[in-house]
């Protein structure tokens, strides 16, 4: 397997939290454009993340906790 097909594997932990972090955006009625302007992340990477195409680093996952008002236990806390 060459590098390039590794990277495109994606893990399934990426899909379910992309899920998760989508439903809390669309349950706290905000848009992909609210939670990416208060993350300073670009739109486009959250929709990535949302649709499980992208991993996140942590200080990310930081960043979106605080976008949303809550810890990033909160934001990890979902069944995958």
């Amino acid at each position: 397997m060459s590098k390039r097909e590794r990277k495109k594997e994606i893990p399934a932990f990426c899909v379910e939290f992309g899920k998760h972090l989508r439903a809390l955006r669309v349950e706290n009625d905000l848009s992909i454009e609210e939670i990416a302007f208060k993350a300073g992340i670009d739109a486009q990477n959250l929709r990535k993340y949302e649709l499980g195409k992208q991993e996140m680093k942590i200080s990310m996952l930081k960043r979106l906790a605080d976008a949303f008002g809550i810890t990033t236990s909160e934001l990890l806390a979902f069944d995958n």
